[in-house]
């Protein structure tokens, strides 16, 4: 291309900024809005049913034969499963991020029939069910109402009816779940007395309601082949039935004397729900309380606004008295969260501005950069779509810190085509020209280095390399478009707005700032001209200032990611296990009543008789508390409404008590703490997890950096144990089938088959009366019939008594296991949490109790330490690009020893701050070291000229150094200005902007003040050392004779 040739075609270097400009607004329109990016891995769930049965045998019966199946599956890196009391099983099989969902769903799902002929009939005819989990939970809807006629039942039962398939077809909502549902059934609430003195056992009822409730095919008349008949028509006939009535009317048995015992003479037949075990409802008022998930890459804020507009439809046909309210949108964060950030853009970018007038001291120089740093930005929008990237909060805070450096580029083309302009009088046109001349290689060469940093950071693997490479791919592209721009549009501005003479014109302000920046050029010098004679004070310096570095890492507190106000959290209360729902449900409405008096609070949602930690349970309640919006609170953050809330419910003596806030990526792991599974490996017992788990507990408590500690492995509970004697049995002619079939029956609650109502199919229970399961002496009401017709009571074939065992059994990769959560104290991180728990299991537990990581603790101890690996590429794709451009193995080196520097700032920043070395601050560094490296490439490459006309090393580093002090200060100090939006960030994703903004700024501040000094000095000390290997490699040889020519 010729040279010049975008100087010389103003028109089409405005068309391509124009069509950069175009493409990125049409790229941030099509942007999808989320709080992260897709780094999920991907979870299966599987969910099975065996009524009646406690946790032990769930477990053995269930759980086993299943997961034993399921044992590496490909991709997979830890399954975990649940087995209660309640009879009920579930398990979530977690997979490496980079494996695709569907198939995991897929290879589950294959794995699951291969384990059905092992699994107990009545647990395959319950239905096993496997589906992905949706991590992204979008929103809580709730439907409720203050009429009395209209209960928890019929919400629920409305909700499913007319609300959830509505919802479920909204683009972009993966799934709708109804949380503590209560979906209609048949309830068969049988008598056993009556049953006994008529002569019948629930087993006849079983067979009398599969044989008379069912759908049959009756034939068709006149079908082929046939003659004469001119029509055919199907046969019908009355399939399932469809109301209490019908079933009161069920036959169950024709006396010979003609009498007729019916369903309705043994039992009492009502529509009721499925399930008693969980209660829902918001702030102390019964509702269906509707949890929203969304598809994996949709727009969040899209989708919000698609469901609440459903809603909006939805609710024009509710009856009179049904209202509904969305107490929890998480878009509600997500936006407050972009807004911020953008309000941080904004103010960034408006003191970049300011910066850049008071250093280019031109409004018409300034207007360059101006529109430079929009096109830059606004064009990455494009290429982010392209990558399939969304607008979150790490491609935003990539941009605003692009802001500093995409605007480097212009005013490095403007500050040197106003230089010649002055120095040499030449018109704009001719003065850009030279300047471009000059500048156009530097130009491509500062933003390749820029590239060289941050591009391989984001081929790393796991979330690790997806949360960098989302930020480091966001920034390299702005740099790259930045780099087009001053190639392209900034010289045509520069030859047609610049004027010459305007830089004659200074007012006191710029006369000031002049007098300064020299005043700073000439006491730097200074400083540079005495290093450069004693090097030794400063080569001794910067050994100090690595052995700082080496111990700021390790004294600076680690974790994974912060911890984010996102405007709710958990509470979660324990009974005694063994109380009932009517326990759990008294203490939850007393603790309810609190939460709402609350002047921060604005809902509460409760879900009694479930628990993240131990699964359905009635023993445990599960409250969500949401906070009113960021603005509207009096308290500075979560922690001091948390705290108030922890010490009045600590006062509970029927309950114990915790807290815990979300999740910081929804998704990964129940809560925003550690998560710690100890398991029973070799031949430790379930006692033995126990007893580990109680030292643990005993041990961690005293622990400063632990609080909120809670284990999922729960008390033994209060059990009944019935030993049936099988020699009387079978000398009865009793199966023992037979026996337990009708416990169960009576006590449980067995699924016989189903009915249609409202176009939907629903189960039909028998169970039972109430009154006849309560005690132990209702057992002598339970018969059973013998071989010969005789009716024997259970309690005649078996002896009774009171035990204790497990309520609910948690397994972690097929071992027992128990799921330790708690979260760092107040000034301590995660990581030093999980260093304090590890410890105490290594001092403290048998080496048969094994310890893994799940959840977000198990990113953080697969993901962490990769510090040293993201920096050790970072310095050596810049010494690499170096060494190219200078066609040089020496040259560069002068610039990679300047970097670490900054790092030691960038520490002292954090430490001082009370932050912690996370992901944010990781990428920080990244970025540091691409911005120090620009920085000492002015110089460098200056002074490299220089020697190359002649000039000694050290008169060359000095000119480099008095040349250049004035564009690095001033553009270090425009990116400096536009990260203190970030360092003093407060409100909803605060802790994320100051996690990364505080390291830079203190980082760029050390490299300005003391780093920049050190620049010079290398490049001398690497070229004297360069000519004295010269030296020595050119010297002659000395000869020394031989033997013979001596003689």
């Amino acid at each position: 291309m010729k040279k010049n040739f975008f100087l010389d075609h103003p028109i089409f270097s405005i068309v391509v900024s124009i069509v950069i400009l175009l493409v990125g607004a049409i790229g941030l329109m099509l942007l999808p809005i989320d709080q992260y990016p897709q780094i999920v891995p991907p979870v299966v769930k599987i969910t099975a049913s065996y009524p009646g049965a406690d946790a032990q045998t769930v477990t053995q019966a269930v759980a086993t034969p299943i997961e034993q199946e399921l044992n590496g599956t490909p991709g997979m890196l830890y399954m975990e499963s649940t087995s209660s009391n309640s009879g009920a099983f579930n398990a979530t099989v977690t997979f490496d991020i980079s494996t695709d969902p569907d198939l995991a769903a897929v290879d589950i799902q294959n794995r699951i029939k291969k384990a059905e002929s092992r699994l107990p009939s009545e647990v395959v005819k319950n239905g096993l069910s496997v589906e992905k989990q949706a991590a992204s939970k979008l929103m809580t809807i709730t439907l409720l109402s203050s009429d009395p006629k209209f209960d928890e039942i019929y919400l629920s039962n409305y909700a499913t009816l007319n609300v959830l398939d509505m919802l479920r077809r909204v683009p972009g909502v993966g799934s709708v779940s109804n949380v503590g549902s209560r979906y209609y059934a048949m309830r068969i609430w049988v008598q056993p007395d009556k049953l006994a003195d008529l002569g019948l056992t629930v087993k006849d009822l079983q067979s009398v309601l599969m044989d008379q409730n069912r759908e049959s095919a009756a034939g068709v008349m006149g079908d082929a082949p046939m003659e004469g008949v001119d029509i055919t028509f199907p046969i019908t006939a009355q399939g399932r039935l469809s109301s209490v009535d019908e079933f009161e009317q069920i036959v169950v048995r024709a006396n010979p004397d003609g009498s007729i015992i019916r369903l309705k003479d043994v039992a009492r037949i009502s529509l009721e729900a499925s399930s008693y075990s969980t209660e829902s409802g918001i702030d102390g008022l019964n509702a269906a309380v509707l949890n929203i998930n969304m598809l994996p890459g949709a727009n969040a804020i899209d989708v919000a606004d698609a469901v609440k507009q459903t809603m909006e439809e939805i609710s024009r046909n509710f009856p009179e008295g049904i209202s509904y309210t969305i107490p929890f949108d998480t878009t509600t964060y997500i936006s407050a969260s972009i807004h911020h950030v953008y309000r941080t853009l904004f103010e960034a970018l408006l003191l970049v501005i300011l910066v850049v007038f008071l250093s280019l001291q031109s409004w018409r120089a300034t207007i360059i950069p101006i529109v430079a740093v929009p096109i830059s930005l606004i064009g990455t929008f494009a290429v982010m779509m392209a990558c399939g990237f969304s607008l979150n909060m790490l491609t935003l805070l990539g941009l605003i810190l692009a802001i500093g450096i995409v605007v480097d580029d212009a005013i490095v083309v403007v500050e040197n085509v106003d230089r010649i302009m002055k120095e040499e009088n030449l018109s704009p046109y001719e003065a850009t020209k030279k300047a471009m001349a000059n500048l156009s290689g530097a130009l491509i060469a500062m933003s390749l280095v820029l590239c060289a940093v941050f591009v391989p950071v984001s081929f790393l693997g796991g979330i690790t390399g997806m949360l960098y490479r989302q930020f480091t791919i966001t920034i390299a592209v702005s740099v790259i478009i930045s780099t087009i721009v001053a190639l392209t549009l900034s010289p045509v501005m520069c030859s047609l707005v610049l004027k010459p003479g305007s830089h004659r014109t200074r007012n006191k302000l710029f006369r000031a700032i002049n007098y300064r920046l020299a005043k700073g050029n000439r006491f730097y010098s200074k400083i540079v001209g005495r290093t450069l004679v004693n090097p030794r004070i400063m080569f001794s310096t910067f050994g100090i200032l690595m052995v700082g570095i080496f111990l700021m890492n390790r004294l600076v507190p680690q974790s994974f990611m912060p911890q984010e106000d996102q405007g709710y959290f958990t509470v979660e209360l324990e009974l005694p296990e063994g109380a009932t729902i009517e326990r759990t449900r008294e203490v939850t409405d007393r603790a309810m009543a609190f939460l709402k008096d609350d002047p921060d609070v604005e809902h509460v949602l409760n879900v009694t008789g479930s628990s993240p930690r131990v699964g359905t349970n009635q023993a445990h309640s599960q409250l969500t508390v949401i906070l009113k919006p960021w603005e509207e609170r009096g308290s500075d953050g979560v922690a001091p409404v948390m705290g108030r809330i922890r010490e009045e419910m600590s006062k509970y003596p029927e309950a114990k008590v915790y807290l815990s806030t979300p999740a910081i990526i929804p998704g990964l792991g129940t809560s925003g703490g550690f998560e710690m599974v100890l398991e029973a490996r070799g031949n430790a017992t379930y006692t033995d997890l126990q007893h580990a788990v109680d030292t643990l507990m005993h041990y961690a408590s005293k622990c400063p950096e632990i609080s909120g500690l809670s284990s999922s492995l729960q008390n033994d509970i209060p059990q009944f144990y019935y030993d049936v004697d099988r020699d009387k049995a079978r000398m009865q002619g009793v199966p023992l089938s037979d026996i337990f079939a009708t416990m169960k029956a009576f006590t449980g609650s067995v699924y016989i088959n189903d009915f249609n109502m409202f176009n939907r199919i629903y189960r039909v229970y028998i169970q039972a009366e109430a009154p006849y399961r309560s005690h132990r002496d209702n057992l002598n009401l339970y018969f059973v019939r013998s071989a010969d017709g005789t009716m024997i009571p259970v309690t005649a074939l078996g002896t009774t008594h009171y035990t204790t065992g497990a309520g609910t059994i948690k397994r972690f990769n097929m071992f027992y296991a128990a799921t330790i959560t708690g979260e760092a104290a107040h000034g301590y991180s995660s990581g030093q949490a999980m260093d304090a728990l590890q410890k105490i299991v290594k001092d403290r537990l048998p080496e048969s109790i094994g310890v893994e990581w799940s959840g977000l603790s198990y990113q953080e101890k697969h993901e962490s330490g990769k510090t040293g690996l993201v920096l050790t590429l970072a310095f050596l794709f810049v010494f690499l690009f170096l060494a190219a451009q200078y066609e040089s193995w020496s040259v560069p080196i002068a610039v990679i020893l300047s970097l670490p520097v900054a790092g030691i700032g960038a520490y002292m920043g954090i430490w001082v701050c009370g932050l912690e070395n996370n992901i944010y601050f990781q990428i920080g560094l990244v970025m540091l070291i691409g911005l120090v490296a620009k920085n000492a490439i002015l110089i460098v490459e200056f002074a490299k000229a220089e020697v190359e006309k002649g000039r000694a090393p050290s008169a060359a580093a000095l000119t480099a150094m008095r040349l250049r002090f004035r564009p690095i200060v001033m553009t270090s100090l425009a990116f400096i200005l536009g990260l203190i939006p970030l360092v003093i960030a407060t409100g909803p994703g605060s802790a994320s902007r100051q996690g990364i903004g505080t390291g830079v700024f203190f980082g760029m501040l050390v490299a300005v003040t003391v780093g920049i000094v050190f620049v010079p000095l290398f490049f001398v000390a690497i070229y004297n050392l360069k000519e004295k290997y010269r030296a020595r490699r050119n010297k002659p040889a000395t000869k020394i004779p031989s033997d013979n020519e001596s003689n």
